[in-house]
């Protein structure tokens, strides 16, 4: 496997700075002004030297970085240079990952018959790159996810840095361990028992690390080794879909607020139906001017990605907020499902535009219901609106290096894994539990197809409970 890493480093301060030249040199903290009540979403190196940090409190940064320029953060220009870089990706291979905000890997493997060698395949991505965003790209170039990220780190604005598999270990050696993604506590014991870098980890006995620390760290000890065999899951469906506006002079009154909550919907429901997804979930973020925040959510039933729908939704949460004061900022974030995966496509039992407005809808509903209940009886209707699909049930996974599934364990019976037919990640930041899934579409030894998932956080496999 061969994957290379797209990185813009601290892409919201870049974005910035190119908008406005002048902030180039001062030390720059993006997230909202000084006297705000909001959070630091990104800031420059010097800004990161005086201890500023993502997600610290603006006035706690200014308290450390005084000297610092603090503006408001413009989140749909920072998505949309992301998905500038998604997409010069997507045109030479799908297999394309959103790891974060400005960082993007790709799945080279499959390109050696178009391109020479990586050295010309990291030209051509960078010029695309470049040409996309107008930013400082970095390209990192590893056998795996890990090597690759590392090397996109490592690599100098708007150049290449190619690790080949022979020089991996040495590369990641003196690296700290700091770069892996350990939990505060183990960090801490590591750290106490004198293991600080990445090479001080591998000399450790595998075996003897998992014994100490869990089997979550024996993939950790395989990474700080070169070995990282999980493959690039393709984006599906995109994270979320988000939108913000700021006032120049604040609002007060909420026909403002229902006009670009509109605007935006409207914008979300032509990016739903271009790329074939419905949306299940609304979050609504308001901001006075004195640095309060509201937020509301709603889900989205059934799934859809009518603007007619989502608008009416999201003016009913806009009513429901209790503004107190004039609004100074407005977001609104989508979060899509994969009707292909998920099982959401919603066939069209209705007309969904009807001419004579609403009642007839009313009428042409009253007048299905009224069909099936005289069809198959009123019992058959009360016990439809009953039924709701079967909860997913843990299950044991036996897995690969690579993290494939090679045997399941369910209804207290091996079954090996012939075929891995498909796999994707679901990572969606719902407001109320936040989702990271790995879904894998499988053919068991006995010819059956299912799907199972590892919740990622919990660390728990489980198998879908319906036929695909």
């Amino acid at each position: 496997m061969r994957v290379a890493c797209l990185l813009i480093l601290h892409l919201p301060v870049q974005v910035e700075r190119r908008r406005d030249p002048a902030r180039i040199g001062a030390p720059l903290v993006v997230g909202g002004r000084r006297w705000d009540a909001g959070a630091v979403l990104d800031c420059c190196a010097q800004a990161a030297a005086a201890g500023v940090e993502p997600g610290m409190r603006l006035s706690q940064a200014e308290a450390l970085c005084p000297e610092a320029r603090f503006v408001p953060a413009d989140r749909e220009a920072y998505d949309a240079v992301h998905r500038m870089l998604v997409d010069s990706a997507k045109r030479f291979t799908p297999s394309v990952e959103t790891v974060d905000l400005g960082l993007v890997l790709v799945e080279i493997s499959s390109l050696k018959r178009r391109f020479d060698d990586d050295a010309e395949l990291a030209h051509h991505l960078t010029y695309e790159m470049i040409n996309a965003s107008g930013l400082d790209v970095r390209v990192g170039l590893g056998s795996g996810r890990f090597v690759a990220e590392q090397a996109a780190h490592a690599a100098q604005p708007g150049e290449v840095y190619s690790v080949s598999s022979e020089k991996e270990r040495s590369f990641l050696s003196p690296l700290d361990i700091s770069t892996l993604p350990l939990d505060p506590e183990m960090e801490r014991r590591l750290r106490l028992l004198g293991v600080r870098t990445l090479g001080a980890l591998a000399m450790l006995p595998r075996l003897a690390v998992i014994r100490q620390f869990g089997s979550q760290a024996g993939p950790l000890h395989d990474m700080a080794c070169g070995i990282d065999a999980l493959p690039v899951h393709a984006d599906a469906p995109p994270l979320q879909l988000s939108g913000a506006h700021a006032f120049i002079n604040p609002v007060r009154d909420r026909a403002s607020l229902l006009t670009h909550v509109e605007r935006l919907t409207g914008d979300f429901a032509e990016e739903l139906n271009r790329r074939g997804y419905q949306a299940e979930g609304i979050r609504l973020e308001v901001e006075e001017g004195c640095g309060e925040r509201h937020t509301i959510g709603r889900s989205v039933k059934p799934p859809s990605s009518s603007a007619d729908q989502l608008s009416r939704l999201s003016a009913r949460m806009v009513e429901r907020l209790d503004i107190s004061g004039p609004v100074a900022d407005l977001s609104m974030t989508i979060y899509p499902l994969r009707p292909l995966h998920l099982g959401t496509t919603q066939l069209a039992l209705l007309s969904s535009a009807p001419s004579e407005g609403v009642s007839t809808f009313d009428r042409t509903l009253r007048e299905t219901l009224r069909q099936l209940w005289e069809r198959f009886g009123k019992l058959s209707v009360v016990v439809a609106s009953l039924v709701v699909p079967p909860q997913p049930c843990p299950i044991q996974v036996t897995t690969a290096r690579d993290g494939l599934p090679r045997a399941i364990v369910w209804r207290d019976r091996l079954r090996e894994v012939r075929r891995v037919h498909e796999l994707w990640r679901e990572r969606r930041q719902w407001w109320e539990q936040p989702i990271e899934r790995d879904y894998f579409r499988l053919e068991l030894d006995d010819g059956q197809m299912r799907v199972v998932f590892h919740e990622v956080q919990a660390n728990q496999w489980l198998l879908e409970r319906r036929h695909i």
